[in-house]
């Protein structure tokens, strides 16, 4: 999907990363759905420094930025549903977030164990049954709404904040 608006563009590129970190997270889940994976893996690792660094900085900050500046920009102009289902949505995939980053810490400091392992995968799969969708849905919802609707003053304000002050 290509997008003209640069700030819908960004956020259907960190919806494309995520989706591909859900699915490594996927496969690890799958790969070892019959043993405990050692957490000093180099695959394993590699995907627990990704979550962890994702999860808590980039999703947040996409989250924060949807809901402060979109949501509002699209309930301003009478469309206030869409961000507001959104917004709960964002409720029930935070603590999935930040739960998977702490268990994270404490699989790094002490390794997996069959109960540390067990947890990973639940909020793994919780994780990717929440997010996924929940991209998909503003790639086909939110975004082209966004697109249609935006003026380019507002577009180059929200890019400028979004985009450039993180850069």
């Amino acid at each position: 999907m290509q997008f003209q608006n640069r700030v819908c563009q960004k956020l259907y590129e960190e919806h494309a990363a995520v989706q591909a970190l859900l699915q490594r997270v996927e496969q690890t889940i799958a790969r070892h759905r019959n043993d405990v994976p050692d957490a000093k893996d180099s695959v394993m690792g590699k995907l627990m420094n990704d979550l962890a660094s994702e999860l808590p900085g980039e999703v947040d900050r996409h989250f924060t930025f949807e809901e402060e500046e979109l949501f509002s920009y699209l309930a301003e102009a009478g469309n206030a549903g869409i961000g507001q289902h959104l917004t709960y949505e964002h409720g029930i995939i935070r603590p999935i977030g930040a739960a998977l980053v702490k268990l994270i810490g404490e699989a790094r400091a002490q390794g997996f164990d069959a109960a540390r392992w067990a947890e990973f995968r639940n909020l793994g799969q919780q994780l990717s049954m929440s997010l996924g969708p929940h991209a998909h849905k503003e790639d086909m919802a939110l975004l082209p709404m966004l697109e249609d609707m935006m003026d380019v003053d507002k577009e180059a304000a929200l890019y400028e904040k979004y985009v450039l002050q993180h850069a």
